[in-house]
């Protein structure tokens, strides 16, 4: 999980982005007018996943008037756009997630959340993959083991939704936030009277005014 401070302009945007990529990314070159899929996942922090490349290049670009953002996005090489019309995440308001929320996709939201602490207070459960001797088989153990979970409320606090990142992440700020991440399924505990739900697995923020 990242904090992002969003771009101020598109000169700024761009200037970040057209990087060059890591040492090894031979085929990217710095300020040459193209973004490759390399040079924005260096500075999104991540290699494989294109995913969270997008998702980082739109919360970055949020604050950015619409012709500075098409500036930014006609600057994408062939590659990247694909990415980027393949992976654009949605913009949910808590209300809408309610009833649009479904897993795998990439969305943003704002809110406040609030840290649950324990099993007591969320009794969630998710599966994570066990690999023994080259074999992989999956486990369900609670969410608050592996996860630090919140639950994220709207200004009016009357929504909530559960948003969580790994333990090894710093802790969210408990203040109104943009989050984006990738809607992911929650296994519930059978008194919730819910087979299945989804969480927000947060991978970016930004704080909000």
């Amino acid at each position: 999980m990242k904090q992002i401070i969003p771009f101020h302009t598109f000169k700024e945007a761009i200037e970040s982005f057209d990087n060059g990529g890591r040492f090894f990314n031979f085929l990217s070159h710095a300020k040459d007018g193209v973004v490759t899929p390399a040079e924005l996942g260096k500075v999104a922090g991540v290699t494989h996943d294109p995913q969270a490349m997008i998702l980082y290049l739109m919360m970055s670009i949020s604050t950015l008037d619409n012709h500075s953002k098409e500036r930014v996005l006609a600057h994408l090489d062939t590659a990247l756009f694909d990415l980027y019309e393949k992976y654009h995440p949605v913009h949910m308001t808590l209300e809408q997630f309610a009833g649009l929320g479904k897993a795998g996709i990439s969305t943003t939201v704002v809110g406040t959340p609030k840290k649950i602490s324990s099993t007591t207070d969320f009794g969630g459960s998710i599966m994570v993959p066990v690999i023994v001797d080259a074999v992989t088989s999956f486990a369900i153990v609670p969410i608050v083991s592996a996860y630090d979970v919140y639950e994220l409320t709207s200004d009016e606090g009357h929504v909530v939704m559960t948003v969580a990142h790994h333990k090894e992440k710093s802790p969210l700020p408990e203040r109104k936030l943009r989050l984006g991440g990738m809607l992911t399924s929650l296994n519930q505990s059978e008194e919730a009277g819910k087979a299945s739900e989804v969480f927000l697995e947060v991978q970016y923020y930004v704080e909000e005014d």
